[in-house]
């Protein structure tokens, strides 16, 4: 039974997607050989996958959102870790976006949500349009990267990310530079795409980007002297979950880096 326990949603997931380790996906296989109750729950995991792209078929529906991303980001952007307002999409296309995703949301229970829940989503701008990036993806110096959010039952939070130099960029609130403020609210109308895209410099290891999330408004300054302490920490920074006050949630979305 205490194995039994042991077979998360967000495990049993991370099965049918193929992303477990070898060992991992060996425990589930034998569990679900013996428990029907965990083969129910894979079976209505997969059904629900379904229904999913049944109503949404990625074949038709990404190259769509893929060419309006090109055509309206067909601008040069400046050699910048900031770019221009490159991409935009209108709701009920970035709302697609969202139903072709999978996405791992750090909290306490342990449980992958899908849909609408509180995660981050990033596309690379390519010639084709934009490409979808997986978390564990290599990036590269030069690379413009959209970030995006679904505040999914979220009403407050912030997007930042930080790299191998340590160094701490604000995405949501733009522009914030520390000080008192209050956590922006979060849009909750499907996935929300930022208003700035983010082109990549020459810094090594990772890119990684969070959303800090609540129920009510929360302190941001509270949050960049956390995110500041874990920047700092070049040997767990690409990997360790920020110490957050109670009530706030957050989500992780890691790049390998190239130069």
């Amino acid at each position: 039974m205490e194995q039994k326990r042991k077979i998360s949603d967000l495990m049993l997931e991370q099965f049918a997607l193929g992303e477990l380790s070898a060992d991992a996906e060996r425990t589930v296989r034998t569990m679900l050989a013996v428990d029907t109750d965990l083969q129910k729950r894979l079976d209505a995991l997969r059904d629900s996958d379904t229904e999913i792209l049944a109503s949404y078929p990625p074949a038709r529906i990404v190259p769509q959102i893929r060419e309006k991303m090109l055509r309206e980001g067909a601008g040069e952007a400046r050699p910048r870790r900031r770019v221009g307002a490159l991409w935009a999409l209108p709701i009920a296309a970035t709302i697609l976006i969202a139903l072709t995703l999978s996405v791992t949301v750090l909290r306490p229970n342990d449980t992958r949500l899908k849909g609408f829940s509180t995660h981050l989503t990033l596309f690379r701008k390519t010639a084709a349009g934009a490409e979808e990036l997986r978390p564990g993806s290599v990036a590269r110096r030069g690379d413009i990267l959209q970030v995006s959010y679904a505040a999914g039952d979220a009403k407050y939070g912030v997007i930042f990310s930080i790299d191998g130099r340590g160094t701490l960029t604000w995405h949501l609130p733009a522009g914030y530079a520390g000080g008192a403020r209050l956590a922006p609210a979060l849009d909750s109308r499907g996935t929300v795409i930022l208003p700035t895209a983010y082109e990549l410099d020459d810094a090594p290891k990772f890119e990684r980007f969070f959303l800090v999330y609540g129920s009510s408004a929360f302190d941001v300054a509270a949050v960049e002297r956390i995110a500041h302490t874990l920047a700092t920490q070049s040997s767990t920074a690409d990997r360790a979950t920020l110490v957050l006050p109670s009530g706030l949630g957050q989500y992780s979305f890691v790049l390998g880096k190239q130069g």
